[in-house]
């Protein structure tokens, strides 16, 4: 017989199946979910794992500000989850642009890194990317088959590197940081090699109604080529960033013919 905890998990997995294949732009799917969630949190409202599940509802429906809240409420009451719902919750923060937070949940990860790989690489791949640290990128390079995803990431980074750039990589994301901040709702990156060199498109999801996809992608092209103007090198044009309406993130995963 299950216990308590487990029928707990079970229920908060259940919905975040069915939130898995949707689209974010299938708004009513998603609020019909919300409504589960917040009944279901009627009667377990410190449920860490129901809160994590809000906060990516909340994230899907591009409310920075109500996810950014759940998040530090998650925060606060602490306590142990199991590697799933850690997963997800660092995915959330980092998606919100929450990288301390982030970095305390992952410090221990990169102190075992060839271990923790095995499970937590999206994340930790995600944090490496977005703080421009080419050491970390450099250091999950093969230590996982999700890594072998991602070789053009670790081609750029070689480039950086024997470049001598690698503090170049590192300011440039700390711009798009600074520009993002209070207004992502989820961070992607897509890579490419059709010009026989590795390039990356960075790509921000954000609410319009908080900020305009194409005033802020000019603002952060704008900072970065001032960036480069003014550090007296060669720019490497290999990065780009695009800024999305999050309606346009597609689905976490592919419905299957028997979740159809």
């Amino acid at each position: 017989m299950e216990n308590s905890q487990e029928v707990t998990e079970n229920i908060w997995n259940d919905i975040l199946d069915k939130l898995f294949v949707l689209d974010y732009s299938q708004l009513q799917a998603i609020t019909e979910m919300e409504r589960k969630v917040y009944q279901e949190l009627q009667t377990k409202p410190q449920s860490v794992e129901g809160l994590i599940t809000l906060m990516f509802v909340q994230i899907m429906l591009g409310n920075h500000d109500k996810a950014t809240d759940i998040g530090h409420k998650i925060w606060g009451i602490g306590g142990s989850i199991t590697p799933f719902f850690e997963l997800l919750y660092t995915d959330n923060l980092l998606n919100l642009g929450l990288l301390d937070m982030a970095s305390v949940l992952l410090k221990s990860r990169f102190a075992e890194v060839e271990t923790e790989a095995e499970y937590f690489y999206p994340v930790m791949i995600k944090f490496a990317l977005m703080t421009g640290n080419i050491s970390l990128i450099e250091r999950l390079s093969g230590i996982s088959q999700e890594a072998e995803e991602d070789a053009d990431l670790f081609d750029l980074a070689d480039v950086y590197s024997r470049a001598g750039y690698g503090e170049h990589f590192k300011n440039i994301h700390k711009i798009i940081a600074e520009n993002y901040s209070g207004h992502l709702c989820s961070y992607d990156y897509d890579l490419f090699s059709e010009r026989g060199f590795p390039e990356i498109e960075i790509i921000l999801y954000v609410n319009p109604s908080d900020t305009t996809a194409p005033a802020l992608e000019s603002q952060i092209e704008n900072k970065i080529s001032a960036y480069w103007s003014s550090s007296s090198v060669e720019r490497l044009n290999n990065l780009s960033v695009s800024v999305r309406d999050i309606k346009s993130h597609p689905a976490w995963q592919e419905e299957t013919e028997e979740e159809e």
